[in-house]
């Protein structure tokens, strides 16, 4: 049996992502790759386009941060099998830092809702760990729901 592909509207999109806690965020440094997976907050009510948020936790001499630093687009999927089939969400941007005291109140307490299980991804102690809030500015996001 073959499946069909659909696309998703942004309003189908949103809800989707509504549902969804976590997905893999790709990085970039010269011609290498590295995806991480992260717990992400979303606001598609942002005045310039939708936008992902992410608390990144990193330890002294971080890969990540390495790759962080070195990206100047990324890409952020989410997927998940449902009832319709299976869902994925691609967006595409570049990450930039953010203050909380610069975010509105729903994103706000959104960013402050991520469930990050520090003791099970980290190998350093919480207390080795810096953290930062990252903003992926949403410049291309699509959807796709294939069908069972």
């Amino acid at each position: 049996m073959s499946a069909s592909a659909t696309s998703m509207d942004a309003d189908e999109i949103a809800e989707f992502l509504d549902t969804q806690e976590t997905g893999v965020l790709s990085l970039a440094k010269a011609d290498d790759g590295y995806g991480v997976p992260v717990c992400f907050a979303f606001d598609d009510g942002a005045e310039t386009g939708p936008e992902f948020y992410f608390r990144l936790g990193f330890a002294p001499g971080s890969t990540k941060r390495q790759y962080v630093d070195a990206s100047e687009d990324v890409s952020f999927v989410v997927h998940d099998d449902t009832a319709e089939g299976w869902k994925s969400v691609v967006a595409r941007g570049r990450l930039e830092n953010v203050s909380s005291r610069t975010l509105d109140a729903i994103v706000a307490e959104a960013v402050q809702g991520l469930d990050i299980p520090y003791f099970a991804v980290h190998d350093s102690p919480v207390e080795n760990l810096h953290f930062t809030l990252v903003r992926l500015d949403a410049t291309d996001l699509t959807g796709v729901v294939e069908g069972r």
